[in-house]
């Protein structure tokens, strides 16, 4: 029994592999491929696009260790 259900199924999974799509199902797979990979594309070169221009300049503080270093007059 598992032979035989075995060896049907793989008769049946020939019979698609070989047969393969109808040309109809072909040409929409393929319109969905090319609008898939160019949705891919756009989004690729539009975040590019992005990290190519300069963000909002980030202000920094800048310590001055020299006078961090001075002591202090002593206290009173």
């Amino acid at each position: 029994m598992k032979t035989t259900i075995l060896s049907l199924s793989l008769v049946l999974l020939l019979l698609q592999v070989s047969c393969g799509p109808a040309a109809e199902s072909r040409e929409s797979m393929q319109s969905r491929a090319k609008h898939v990979a160019d949705s891919i594309a756009n989004s690729i070169k539009a975040s590019m696009a992005e990290a190519e221009t300069p963000g909002p300049a980030i202000n920094t503080v800048k310590i001055d260790t020299a006078a961090a270093k001075t002591p202090s007059a002593p206290a009173k």
